[in-house]
C-alpha cells in the first residue's frame, strides 16, 4: 500500500486537528529526545535525530496555523547509562519535557527509564531491545520494536519448514558480532533439528585478496547456508555461493549488507532462495513507508533503515497520543500511551501487556528474498 505525500500530510493535519479540539489555548508541547550523538553509536543517533526533525517538519507545514507545536530538546547519552542518565536529567529539569523519546543502547535506555519513573515522565523507546526493557514494571516505559527474544521468528519458521536433509553450515566473519550472532542461530538450529555441520570463520579486513572458506563450503556441500557478514565481502559470498558445485536450497543472510540493493546486484546473484530479514523495510506493506524512504533519501541523501522508521514512528505515536490525551501534562500523555493503536509507518503500534513483557508494542519482523532485482517481503 502506498501513501502519496498529501496523504501522510492529511494524516498528520488529522492529529494536528484533534490536538487542537483537546487543547484550546496556544500551547507548546517539549520533547525530549535522547540519542547517542557522540560515540559509537553516534551513526545510529544521528539517523534518528534526523527522522525525528523530518517528522517534526513535516508535521508543522501541514498545519502551520494550528495552536499547538512540538519543540525537539536534545540530550546526548553517548551509548553510556551515567550520560545518559544525566541528559535525561536535564531534559526534565531544565526544559521542563513532557515525554521522553530514544534510547538506542540498551543499557542507556534502562538509566533513562528509571529516572522517567522516578519522575513520572513517559519514555517512548524507539530501538533498544534488550527483553528486561519491559519486564520491570515501569508503568511509564513504553517500547515501539521488538525485543531481542522475538526477532529471530523469520529464521526459526523457515527453517522449521525445510523438509528432509537439513545439513547447516555457518559462515561468519571473525568479530563480536559474528559470534554474538552464532549462539543465537545455533539455538534456532537445535529447536529446528537443523544439523550444524561446519562453522567456517574468515578473518574481518578491509581486502581478502582470496575466499579462504570456498573450498570448505564446496566439501561440506550444506543443504542450508547461514551468512553472518557486516562487511564487504558479503558481495563476494552471495557471487560464490551461485557456483558451488551444489548450491544451498536455503541462504539467510544476516547484517546490514544484505539489506541493500547494490549488495545482490554487485554480486549479480541470480539465486531465488537468499533471505534476511529487519525490523522493517521500505518495501514492507505499511502505508507512507516507501513515500518515507524516498522523502528521507532526498532530505538528507541517506537510505532510510529501521532506525530512521523507528524514530520517524515514534513521532506519529506521540502525536496520536497527545491528540487523545485530556490534557498535555505527563500523567495524561501516558494514560493516552495505554491506550495507543495507531498505524504507523513502522507498521500497527498497540502497546501489549504479555507473559513478563508490559506496554511492548510487537510489529513483526519483515522476511525479505532476493528476487533478482529488488528485496520482497515475503510471509512467514
Amino acid at each position: 500500500m502506498k501513501l502519496s505525500v498529501k496523504s501522510i500530510i492529511a494524516v498528520f493535519l488529522c492529529l494536528i486537528c484533534s490536538l487542537a479540539a483537546n487543547f484550546c489555548v496556544a500551547q507548546e508541547i517539549a520533547i525530549g529526545v535522547l540519542l547517542p550523538l557522540n560515540g559509537k553509536m553516534s551513526i545510529i543517533g544521528d539517523v534518528e535525530k534526523k527522522a525525528i526533525e523530518m517528522a517534526v517538519q513535516e508535521l508543522k507545514a501541514s498545519s502551520p496555523e494550528q495552536q499547538t507545536t512540538f519543540a525537539l530538546h536534545f540530550g546526548d547519552t553517548m551509548g553510556d547509562p551515567g550520560a545518559a542518565r544525566q541528559a535525561a536529567m536535564n531534559l526534565i529539569d531544565e526544559h521542563r519535557v513532557s515525554i521522553l523519546i530514544g534510547g538506542c543502547s540498551s543499557s542507556a535506555s534502562l538509566a533513562i527509564a528509571q529516572l522517567a519513573e522516578e519522575h513520572s515522565v513517559p519514555f517512548l523507546i524507539t530501538t533498544a531491545s534488550a527483553d528486561k526493557l519491559t519486564e520491570m514494571d515501569l508503568r511509564f516505559t513504553f517500547r515501539l520494536c521488538l525485543p531481542v527474544s522475538e526477532q529471530s521468528k523469520p529464521m526459526f519458521n523457515l527453517l522449521s519448514k525445510v523438509r528432509g536433509s537439513k545439513k547447516v553450515c555457518i559462515l561468519r566473519e571473525d568479530s563480536r558480532y559474528g559470534r554474538y550472532e552464532t549462539r543465537s542461530i545455533v539455538r534456532i538450529c537445535r529447536k529446528t533439528r537443523a544439523l550444524i555441520s561446519d562453522i567456517v570463520t574468515y578473518p574481518v579486513q578491509d581486502t581478502l585478496n582470496e575466499a579462504p572458506y570456498f573450498p570448505r563450503l564446496q566439501k561440506i556441500s550444506p543443504d542450508i547456508l547461514l551468512v553472518i557478514s557486516q562487511d564487504s565481502e558479503s558481495v563476494r559470498v552471495l557471487a560464490l555461493a551461485q557456483v558451488l558445485d551444489k548450491p544451498p536450497r536455503l541462504i539467510f543472510c544476516k547484517g546490514a549488507p544484505f539489506l541493500m540493493v547494490d549488495t545482490y546486484l554487485d554480486a549479480q546473484s541470480t539465486l531465488n532462495t537468499v533471505y534476511t530479514s529487519s525490523p522493517w523495510h521500505q518495501n514492507a506493506p505499511y502505508p507512507g513507508a516507501q513515500g518515507f524512504a524516498q522523502r528521507f533519501y532526498e532530505m538528507y541523501g541517506i537510505v532510510a533503515d529501521y532506525h530512521a522508521a523507528q524514530a520517524y514512528a515514534a513521532i506519529q505515536v506521540i502525536v496520536d497520543a497527545i491528540s487523545r490525551a485530556l490534557s498535555p501534562d505527563s500523567e495524561s500523555i501516558r494514560e493516552a500511551l495505554e491506550q495507543t493503536d495507531v498505524m504507523s509507518i513502522y507498521g500497527q503500534v498497540h502497546f501489549q501487556s504479555y507473559g513478563d513483557k508490559e506496554r511492548q508494542s510487537r510489529p513483526p519482523m519483515v522476511l525479505l528474498r532476493w528476487s533478482g532485482e529488488d528485496l520482497q517481503p515475503v510471509p512467514y
